[in-house]
């Protein structure tokens, strides 16, 4: 194949990795798999509100996915040029390919190189750099080729106590930490156990493991729910690689408060092909139905970690999910205003700020009496990665890549990014995340510790949508709640100024060039405030009944 009959596949480009050194040529013998992605054979646009009756999966599927036709054309094309199908999805709009290095470096025109990271074994990877080419004849049908570069792009939000210390009574937990169903009643979560509902959990490492999740429940006080580890690509379930406490996090959280659920946990490799798959098979499971996922993990969206065309596909999907009437809650990030890049410039977490995504920022109860609002989650010197346990701060601000959608335009929220565009602002709403003050109970490797970060705070809201859900009528689920948040309620008021207690102090300020503060109204470290989950319950049940309306000019920096 000749470069004047290829084109260039759109977003793909790479650069390498900061810091990153190349070993040499990745060995041309190795098998390796690559993920297709198809073009829709009907498109679907942007949503500026909350669809109002949900599609079943399979209407979703077949009405928005790939064409018979397009996924045939893509694997024949690429067994002529040597590689295998391994299989083909009309609903996720895949094609998954396996072959030799060389060839598919031939098929796709790039060159691939093993890449180490002096002093991270862990994050070693096989890259490339430059733009992916599909035969021209693929150009308009081929959105994305992802897999021939496995650099890591999943972040955990927090890393959980590796040296624990001395072992503490496992029969008892101490005063200060908090169970979920504690937080549940503090934020009037709806009643109920979770009964007939599947929440979805994503995870990029680490595994799940009962005896952890029954201690758990000994010390919550709570029965077992059904969990579902699924590999969607080969990857482990059961890791203990140091990212266990962030699985066993999502797990018990959701546990706490659902204990008669199913809970479906996803692992995937943490690439960028592990993430097109594992959010394509929770969104499309047509055996576990999950009618919320939640996402603890996460990456700067515009610092060259993310391809724009992953970014992309994320995105579509989880626009389906919106269409399915999927909540999914993204964990808004742990490290403030920076979001733990050293380049001095604010950023946000992806996929949070997808304007697709509930996003989920961070608070702090200052003592377990302490009355409502809450406070902005800040503590030490709001980064988690600087090896200090007691240090982290909620992930807020505009996006630099999603325009700001048309139901949050009534958002008054400037970029402190000089000359950025006027973009998505994340979280749209918080919950507790304290690591030191308000901490969770976590259960990993068989000892209790306290944990926090926004990935405890987004399985927790995750759990009230489930509740939610067994509150409203049959077949009725909350769905893609974001745009409704920003929608008038009674009296003219947006349902998340309605339906939330307002959080009004605190910053998230750890980018040199600033950062985002609390104050009266929505804003950008706590979106409309804690969630007040029984009058959001109503607020549901309300909007369900009425046209939908975006709200314009009512919510405030």
């Amino acid at each position: 194949m000749t470069a004047n009959k290829s084109e260039v596949v759109t977003g793909s480009r790479r650069i390498v990795m900061a810091g990153a050194k190349a070993l040499g040529s990745a060995n041309q013998h190795a098998v390796i798999d690559v993920l297709v992605k198809v073009r829709r054979k009907k498109e679907l646009g942007d949503l500026d509100e909350r669809p109002r009756g949900a599609m079943t999966r399979d209407a979703v599927g077949s009405g928005f996915g790939a064409s018979d036709d397009d996924l045939e054309k893509v694997a024949d094309t690429f067994q002529k040029l040597g590689l295998q199908v391994v299989s083909t999805n009309a609903a996720t709009r895949s094609v998954e390919l396996t072959g030799a290095v060389a060839d598919m470096e031939r098929a796709f025109q790039v060159k691939l190189f093993d890449y180490e990271q002096p002093g991270d074994p862990k994050a070693n990877y096989r890259g490339r750099v430059g733009d992916v080419f599909v035969p021209a004849e693929l150009k308009e049908i081929v959105t994305g080729v992802f897999g021939l570069d496995d650099r890591r792009v999943a972040r955990r939000r927090r890393h959980h106590a590796a040296h624990p210390g001395p072992a503490r009574d496992k029969s008892s937990i101490p005063s200060a930490w908090w169970l979920p169903q504690t937080l549940g009643k503090r934020y009037n979560f709806p009643p109920g156990d979770g009964s007939g509902q599947t929440i979805g959990l994503l995870e990029f490492g680490g595994g799940y493991f009962p005896a952890d999740l029954k201690q758990f429940c000994s010390l919550a006080g709570v029965s077992e729910p059904t969990v579902v580890p699924v590999s969607v690509d080969g990857t482990s379930t059961s890791a203990h690689d140091g990212a266990e406490g962030e699985v066993m996090l999502d797990v018990e959280v959701v546990t706490g408060l659902c204990p008669k659920s199913t809970i479906a946990v996803y692992f995937a490799h943490w690439g960028e092909k592990g993430w097109i798959k594992a959010l394509d098979a929770a969104v499309h499971d047509t055996k576990n139905h999950p009618s919320v996922i939640s996402i603890s993990w996460g990456n700067p969206e515009d610092v060259g970690i993310w391809t724009h065309a992953a970014m992309n596909e994320i995105n579509e999907t989880l626009k389906d999910a919106a269409m399915a009437g999927v909540t999914v809650c993204v964990a808004a990030g742990d490290d403030g205003s920076s979001d733990a890049d050293s380049d001095g410039h604010a950023h946000v977490d992806f996929p949070s700020s997808s304007p697709y995504a509930l996003a989920v920022g961070g608070t702090t109860i200052p003592k377990k009496t302490a009355p409502l609002p809450d406070i902005v989650w800040f503590e030490g010197d709001g980064l988690r990665e600087q090896n200090n346990p007691n240090s982290g701060s909620t992930g807020g601000g505009a996006s630099t890549i999603f325009q700001r959608p048309a139901w949050q335009k009534g958002v008054s929220v400037t970029s402190i990014n000089p000359g950025a565009i006027v973009g998505r602002v994340v979280p749209d709403l918080a919950a507790n995340a304290d690591w030191t003050a308000s901490p969770y109970l976590l259960c990993v490797d068989g000892q209790p510790q306290p944990n926090g970060g926004t990935s405890a705070a987004s399985p927790l809201v995750a759990a009230m949508i489930a509740l939610i859900n067994g509150q409203l009528g049959p077949g009725e689920r909350v769905g893609y709640l974001t745009p409704l948040l920003y929608q008038p309620a009674g009296g003219g008021h947006p349902v998340g100024a309605s339906a939330c207690a307002d959080v009004v102090s605190g910053s998230n300020k750890t980018a040199k060039v600033g950062g985002y503060n609390a104050q009266p109204g929505y804003d950008a470290v706590s979106g409309w405030g804690t969630p007040d989950g029984m009058k959001l319950t109503q607020a549901i049940a309300a909007a369900s009944a009425q046209p939908a309306v975006v709200a314009r000019g009512h919510a405030h920096a």
